[in-house]
């Protein structure tokens, strides 16, 4: 509570008392005020006898003759005017009192009068401020002139008087947070001098601040008489650091023979936990910066902490973080997973905060196509599952081919409208979904439309295959051929008629993607997100082509430590305390790479139950009537999708087989018109170019290995895991694709996933 300047030429009265001493005296006069405004309106009221009159106007009329007797001895230690403050809330409640006694019956003013009264006199707090308290300044330099409390501003304003004399000012004081001591100011000299030079212990000692914690910088646009201070004693000096980058940069980053030769740093900004660099090519010269050996440089083994950015020519920026600054990353929300009218949807945080956003389909390019790189733990099912849940809320069309046997998306099962498991069935979607792209283009050449509207008059269809290097470096050649011709022939063509296509791939090596560079290189030119990788050449093949001029990429490590990975190593920290780096990767669109991390999901049980609500409730979307019979027509298992969850390899021969046109013809079919009005899908041609049989293709079917299955199986229920382990002579998709045979003719049941026994046990 500050207190009112004193006046007291006879003596000095103040005393000084702690702050909490002045605010507790406040308090209970303030309480007092309150209590005596009710008594000042309900009193009257219930007892207007003369004992009444005789109390109220005793109290005035003795306040009254109590202030005379003063005035005429003002030697006793207080002047008029502090007694007269004084005899203020007395005077005043008595006259308001009697004022109540003689007005007959109940007016509104005898509430009003005391209640503006107790306010009145509690603002005025006239008792305490009349008792000439001061506060005590063990902490703070006693200022010259009125005494009161002071702000930390004007308190550390004092600090730098008391420790420099009169020689400066310390102005435009202003804290960084409101919880620590750290602040910035102006130092201002007299008019026409210089501001001293200080050594960093005097400037440490007027605050009683660390040494090394308080800086003199100049002031941008000023002279010699007005420097900045900046005082962190609890936080990093981000400027100093800066500072020293700049010194750091031109000695070993672009001298000669260093990391980036010739390469300029041309402005710096600093932030609480980033430093940015802008960084130049000298002209006529490409940019050229490599990432490792600026790390080597800044010393920094965390490679995540230092992300390097260039426009493809001669212009870069480096920024350098404090610590890894996607060490910690929210959960997705609904409105992340929305689409907006540029088709984009938010799936995570770049490192510098920015949202990470990619588009499910581009208004002007139509469907679009991408790939996922990255080994198993890198997170590739968090960020399937983002974009799925994201379509399903956003009235896209997802068909989904886990490979793995529904093992890598299990979210996705049951809210999507096709989710395949395994190669078999993964094979059937695609060939479905090449038979929606030809009805798509032939009722699109009939309409003369050479683009995609979304809505108008089909839904956006994207097809996402999990695992698909399990396919497309399938032992079976004709499977491995047919799935090839189908990814690719989808990547090139299915953009105008809006079916894009995903693939999640753990390899980037053309063995992996069924011998076929232009599955990698379409894949390229849509969404490229390469996360964690176990090779350097499946990142080199993924930067080949789209990465920006003098872009280096460091791949990611599998977990990352807020000290840095050595300090770990030096202090003993076991593996599993660093933070696991699921999630990150760099985002290549429009030419342009960028560090993110999908947003958080935990894993409970073997699935992640915030993914799978992010899905919603609503049923999937589905195709429109005429592209429901187009599919039914490529691929005779797309109207029992649901209910056919192991499809077989009898099963996709008599899908081939009972195709309409499934050997290769001459030309095009004539299209007829169905009962209802609709044109008929057009003949399934066999798309891959491989002559079937009658009975299909030839899907590899090991001769025995049924019967060998059977006979394990009559030692009692065994794990698929093990059955593969007894039949080392056979591949162990063969192995699985034998027991769901099994299943078929009824012979072997599966009552879990993975566990298999005769139909009979």
């Amino acid at each position: 509570m500050s207190t009112i300047d004193q006046a007291a030429p006879t003596a000095d009265t103040t005393k000084s008392v702690p702050s909490h001493v002045i605010y507790r005296r406040v308090l209970a006069e303030r309480t007092s005020y309150a209590l005596a405004a009710a008594g000042m309106a309900v009193g009257p009221q219930l007892d207007d006898s003369a004992w009444s009159y005789l109390a109220s106007g005793g109290i005035g009329l003795g306040t009254l003759a109590w202030l005379y007797a003063k005035t005429k001895d003002p030697d006793q230690g207080l002047d008029t005017i502090t007694r007269a403050q004084r005899a203020i809330p007395f005077l005043t409640a008595a006259g308001a009192y009697v004022a109540n006694l003689i007005t007959p019956g109940f007016n509104w003013w005898e509430v009003v009068a005391p209640a503006a009264w107790a306010g009145l006199m509690g603002w005025m707090a006239p008792l305490t401020r009349s008792a000439g308290l001061v506060l005590e300044l063990s902490e703070h330099q006693a200022q010259a002139g009125p005494a009161r409390e002071l702000t930390y501003t004007e308190f550390l304003a004092a600090k730098w008087a008391q420790a420099t004399g009169d020689g400066t000012r310390l102005v435009s004081i202003t804290p960084f947070r409101a919880d620590r001591p750290d602040f910035e100011a102006v130092v201002v000299a007299q008019a026409g001098k210089a501001v001293p030079t200080f050594t960093e212990v005097q400037l440490a000692a007027a605050f009683d601040f660390p040494v090394g914690t308080v800086k003199i910088r100049p002031v941008q646009g000023s002279g010699p008489g007005r420097m900045r201070l900046v005082a962190r004693p609890t936080s990093e000096d981000v400027e100093a650091v800066a500072e020293g980058i700049r010194g750091l940069w031109d000695s070993a980053v672009s001298a000669p023979g260093k990391a980036a030769p010739g390469v300029d740093l041309v402005n710096y900004r600093a932030e609480p936990h980033r430093i940015v660099l802008h960084v130049a090519a000298p002209p006529g010269k490409e940019i050229h910066l490599p990432h490792r050996a600026i790390c080597s440089a800044f010393g920094i083994d965390d490679p995540s902490r230092l992300v390097i950015e260039t426009d493809g020519i001669r212009q870069g920026v480096v920024s350098i973080y404090k610590t890894n600054p996607l060490m910690k990353v929210r959960k997705a929300t609904v409105e992340d997973l929305t689409m907006d009218s540029k088709g984009r949807i938010t799936i995570g945080v770049c490192h510098d905060g920015k949202p990470a956003r990619m588009r499910l389909w581009d208004p002007e390019l139509g469907a679009l196509r991408g790939i996922t790189a990255g080994v198993t733990g890198a997170g590739k099912s968090v960020l399937q599952n983002l974009i799925l849940a994201a379509e399903k809320r956003s009235g896209v069309v997802s068909w989904v081919g886990d490979v793995q046997g529904g093992m890598s998306l299990p979210e996705a099962e049951g809210r999507v409208d096709w989710f395949a498991k395994g190669p078999v069935e993964t094979l059937l979607m695609l060939t479905a979904a090449h038979a929606v792209m030809k009805y798509r283009e032939r009722i699109s050449n009939e309409m003369g439309r050479g683009d995609f509207a979304l809505g108008r008059p089909w839904p956006l269809i994207n097809i996402t295959l999990d695992e698909i290097n399990r396919l497309l470096s399938h032992p079976d050649e004709a499977m491995r051929k047919a799935t090839a011709y189908l990814i690719a022939d989808i990547q090139k063509t299915g953009r105008k008629v809006g079916i894009g296509i995903r693939l999640a791939v753990q390899s980037l090596h053309l063995k992996d993607l069924g011998d076929d560079d232009a599955i990698r290189q379409q894949g390229k030119v849509g969404a490229l997100f390469l996360m964690r990788t176990a090779s350097s050449s499946t990142k080199e093949m993924g930067l080949d082509g789209i990465a920006p001029t003098g872009f280096q990429m460091e791949n990611i490590p599998a977990r990352i430590y807020e000290d840095g990975q050595i300090e770990a190593l030096f202090s003993g920290k076991d593996d599993e305390d660093g933070e696991s780096t699921a999630g990150m990767a760099y985002m290549f669109l429009d030419g342009r790479a960028k560090f993110m991390r999908t947003f958080f999901a935990r894993k409970v049980d073997g699935v992640y139950p915030d993914l799978i609500a992010l899905y919603g409730d609503e049923p999937a979307n589905g195709l429109t009537e005429g592209e429901a019979k187009a599919a039914q027509a490529g691929a005779a298992i797309y109207g029992v999708r649901h209910t056919n969850p192991y499809a077989d390899c009898e099963t996709l021969a008599q899908a081939f087989s009972d195709a309409p046109g499934s050997k290769p013809t001459a030309g095009p079919p004539a299209a007829d018109a169905d009962a209802d009005g609709d044109e008929a899908p057009a003949p399934f041609d066999a798309p891959f170019g491989i002559p079937f049989g009658d009975s299909g293709p030839d899907l590899g079917e090991e001769p025995g290995l049924q019967d060998q299955i059977l006979e394990l199986l009559a030692d009692g229920p065994q794990q698929l895991k093990d059955l593969r382990a007894a039949l080392p002579g056979f591949q162990p998709s063969s192995v699985s694709n034998a027991c769901t045979q099994l299943k078929a003719k009824g012979l072997a049941i599966s009552r879990k996933r993975g566990h298999w026994q005769l139909a009979d046990s």
